[in-house]
C-alpha cells in the first residue's frame, strides 16, 4: 500500500511539473506569436499548439532512446533521483510528463475545433 501511494506521489509531482512547463510554453509562444500576428488568437492558439505538439513529441522520442538505452549502473545520479521520486526512474518521469504536454496540446486543439465550426 506504501508503494502505491508512493507511486501516486510521484505521478502528481510529474502532472505539477509538466504543468508548469506546459503553462510556460504557453505563455511564451502564446505572447510572442500573438504579438507576431498582430492580435490574431486563433494564429496564437495554432502556435501554441505547435509548441506544446513538438515539444511533448520530443520528450517522448528522448524517453524512447533512453528507454532502449538501459546503463544503470554507469548512471551517476541515480541515488540523488531517487530522493526526488521514490518510484518512478527519469524514463517513465520524462514520458509522463510529455504525454501531460501532448494532451495539453489536444486541448488547445479542441478549443481551436471548437472555435471554427
Amino acid at each position: 500500500m506504501e508503494r502505491l501511494k508512493d507511486m501516486g506521489v510521484d505521478f502528481y509531482k510529474c502532472l505539477k511539473y509538466s504543468s508548469l512547463v506546459s503553462l510556460i510554453f504557453m505563455m511564451v509562444s502564446g505572447l510572442c506569436s500573438f504579438i507576431i500576428s498582430g492580435g490574431s488568437l486563433t494564429t496564437a492558439l495554432e502556435c501554441i499548439k505547435a509548441v506544446l505538439f513538438a515539444s511533448g513529441s520530443i520528450g517522448l522520442m528522448i524517453a524512447a532512446v533512453s528507454i532502449l538505452k538501459r546503463d544503470r549502473e554507469k548512471e551517476k545520479d541515480w541515488y540523488e533521483w531517487k530522493k526526488r521520486f521514490k518510484i518512478f526512474s527519469y524514463r517513465v518521469t520524462i514520458a509522463i510528463m510529455s504525454i501531460t504536454i501532448l494532451l495539453y496540446g489536444c486541448i488547445i486543439d479542441e478549443i481551436l475545433f471548437m472555435l471554427n465550426h
